[in-house]
């Protein structure tokens, strides 16, 4: 399946506002001037071992561009596109005649976090070629391939063997190495990504993510000793492989990444579709109930996005929007501040939110907050997909999406996910015959389908729907979804999930003490009743009861909203303790 540039939809409600208020508050705020200034210096030591290292500072820029390119489209916001461009053309003026774009010393360049930044610059490049053509920018990006390849490759430097994190940082590089074989065709760019992806697996100082995946190791094992275990860079890893699958049809490359994505979803994603603790695998699904102060990080949440939705695209599989939606409406918004100012470094499952954004490389940016609007991104490019003759509605967000291909514009009408319906709505000039599928969402046990021509259908969760005939201007499918509440238990607690969104008490409601226990009660018995104040946006009531006493009403607003003052005014908590006689 194909994504559709963001520049052919509109995104409404929820999802909708919270992208508008990221890009009002934030991205379009942001100085580029300022994080393209690091390329100019060429003075980085590449170091860790310094009181305030600046070996990362180049990513930023990179993983701004990812999200500000397209978001400048989708709102066609032309200064902000203007202020990007001048941002661009100060990186390009930077490189040195061998191609290098950067910022470390030459008698260290390639070290440490150096091949990192040349992945991020690589990118954002590629980003800006895509969205204006200019060729100034893939050439640009070529000089910095053939740097790479000048220091790096067989016979030379091993990307496995060097750098952090049992070199995952380096490999990571292969996704950009692909994307500049797409643009250019250079074979050179191919065999380098293979020569990567031997490096994965066959160097035995590298990850070998191949080898321990057929193993089924547990990725909390995966070459712990060398931090193989960090969560981030890894992913990064799996993206390019399947970016290299794409280009080669290389079955065992992607049966590999689609076992290692699958052991993600069940060993670290938590209730809130966030997962890890300090950054790296660690069984985190069964640990979630306890302490975890430093997990889900936003940098592993948007990579997780990401990478799902790169499996959506391959496989066609509805399990990995399934993942998207979880995370989005969950520990991704969670993240973001309430007037879309910032994203929070990590997040948590109960306590307090805070405005974590801690000062990185000597600059006044850090990485998270660097790579957090890359999750709008994967969002919205999950939403809507098109391949050929066939349309998939992988999410049921409130909007409109352009099909220019087929000339078709898909409307969806809804105020989801708190109200648990949606409608797909086709607009054409003129009759057109291809295929509509909509994702069935794995949590709706029970959902209704409708059509405007008659048909009646009741699915269980999972999967898409087909419709395939001839369509004309005004057809409509509805989808009447699972609005019931779900519980969940882990080590003597219990959680609460309403279709995609997980519930969380909150100290707004003034119900009593988040720390007590309850027996277990009755989900049929939670109603949708209105929020405690407008900052909350979606609120339910359930029935509560401790031993030998009567029931008492409780509320749960959305985990998103939850926490969302940033101060012990929001204190929340998502496990309850289940009361034992």
């Amino acid at each position: 399946m194909r994504e559709l540039p963001l520049s052919d939809m509109k995104v409404l409600a929820l999802a909708g506002e919270r992208l508008d208020a990221c890009i009002r508050s934030q991205m379009s705020r942001k100085d580029c001037a300022y994080l393209s200034s690091p390329y100019e210096w060429k003075a980085e030591q590449g170091s860790w071992d310094v009181v305030e290292p600046g070996i990362w500072q180049t990513e930023f820029w990179g993983k701004y561009m990812h999200a500000a390119v397209p978001l400048a489209d989708y709102c066609r916001d032309e200064g902000w596109k203007r202020r990007i461009g001048e941002s661009v053309a100060a990186v390009i003026a930077t490189q040195l005649k061998d191609g290098y774009i950067g910022n470390y010393r030459e008698d260290v360049r390639g070290a440490v976090c150096d091949v990192w930044g040349a992945k991020y610059t690589m990118m954002g490049l590629m980003h800006w070629y895509d969205s204006t053509g200019d060729m100034a920018a893939l050439d640009a990006c070529r000089g910095v391939f053939r740097w790479l390849t000048g220091i790096f490759g067989p016979g030379k430097r091993s990307l496995a063997a060097e750098g952090p994190f049992n070199g995952l940082m380096n490999c990571s590089v292969l996704e950009p190495v692909v994307w500049l074989y797409r643009r250019t065709g250079d074979r050179a760019c191919l065999d380098f990504a293979r020569w990567i992806t031997e490096e994965l697996d066959g160097n035995p100082e590298g990850p070998e993510i191949f080898r321990l995946a057929a193993a089924n190791t547990p990725l909390k094992d995966c070459k712990s000793a060398k931090s193989g275990t960090k969560a981030y860079e890894k992913m990064s890893c799996c993206q390019g492989i399947l970016d290299y699958y794409e280009e080669t049809g290389d079955r065992r490359l992607l049966d590999t990444i689609v076992a290692i994505a699958s052991q993600v979803a069940a060993e670290e994603i938590d209730i809130s579709g966030g997962g890890t603790q300090h950054e790296r695998f660690c069984g985190f699904a069964e640990r979630q109930t306890r302490d975890c102060a430093v997990a889900s990080e936003m940098c592993v949440l948007t990579t997780w996005m990401r990478l799902c939705e790169k499996l959506l695209s391959v496989t066609g599989e509805s399990r990995w929007a399934d993942e998207i939606e979880k995370t989005f409406y969950n520990a991704y918004l969670g993240g973001l501040a309430a007037d879309g100012s910032s994203f929070d470094s990590y997040g948590v499952l109960g306590g307090t939110r805070e405005r974590f954004h801690p000062r990185q490389c000597r600059m006044e940016a850090n990485c998270c907050d660097s790579n957090g609007a890359r999750g709008f991104v994967a969002f919205l490019e999950s939403a809507v997909m098109s391949s050929g003759p066939v349309v998939t509605v992988n999410q049921h967000v409130c909007g409109t999406v352009r099909i220019k291909e087929l000339g078709v514009v898909v409307d969806q009408f809804n105020d989801y996910p708190r109200k648990l319906e949606s409608a797909v709505t086709l607009s054409m000039h003129e009759p057109r015959r291809f295929s509509l599928r909509i994702r069935m969402p794995s949590w709706s046990e029970a959902t209704t389908v409708k059509t405007s021509w008659g048909e009646e259908k009741k699915l269980g969760g999972g999967g898409y729907v087909v419709f395939e005939r001839e369509w004309k201007s005004g057809d409509q499918v509805k989808m009447i979804f699972d609005g019931r509440v779900k519980r969940h238990e882990l080590d003597g607690m219990m959680a609460f999930t309403r279709g995609p969104v997980l519930l969380a008490r909150d100290v707004r409601f003034g119900d009593g003490d988040l720390s007590e226990s309850f027996a277990a009660p009755d989900a049929d018995r939670f109603v949708v009743t209105q929020p405690p104040c407008a900052s909350v946006y979606m609120a339910v009531t359930g029935m509560f009861s401790r031993y030998a006493a009567m029931p008492r009403p409780i509320g749960f607003c959305d985990f998103a909203s939850a926490g969302n003052t940033r101060d012990g005014k929001s204190f929340f908590r998502v496990w309850i303790p289940v009361e034992v006689e």
